[in-house]
């Protein structure tokens, strides 16, 4: 197991009218060829928290992740797949209107941080970078 996800998830719990057309887009791009690191993972779940009550909307993860490289053992381009994602996240704001969160989960010690979010069409590519902490272009 990796010790880092990247991962990038709709930013939101109101789904239901979404959910299907943007996890099919997702697959779609989980099973492009052309991926540096791996292929990203899809991911489509709904949490049931207790003591939620009538009309309360679940926690709802919608997105995809992606096994990072360990710092310092990262292969010549990694970064053009977190790039790729983000360009298609980029594609599916402008289509449902929806924003994106981009953050990164250390697997053992099990927390997550979000770094970035989506909220246009052209993302600032360059920030991306910086808070994830990669350095040079």
């Amino acid at each position: 197991m990796q010790r880092h996800t990247l991962y990038a998830y709709v930013d939101g719990s109101d789904l239901e009218v979404v959910a299907a057309s943007i996890e099919e887009r997702l697959l779609l791009l989980a099973a492009a060829p052309g991926w540096v690191t791996s292929s990203p993972t899809v991911v489509n779940q709904k949490a049931n928290v207790p003591g939620c009550r009538p009309g309360d909307l679940p926690d709802w993860d919608l997105g995809i992740n992606l096994a990072l490289p360990d710092p310092g053992a990262e292969p010549d381009g990694w970064f053009s797949d977190v790039e790729r994602i983000a360009g298609q996240l980029a594609k599916l704001h402008a289509a449902f209107g929806r924003e994106f969160v981009i953050g990164i989960a250390d697997n053992v010690r099990g927390i997550a941080e979000d770094l970035f979010f989506i909220e246009s069409d052209a993302p600032d590519l360059d920030r991306l970078r910086s808070a994830i902490g990669v350095r040079g272009g």
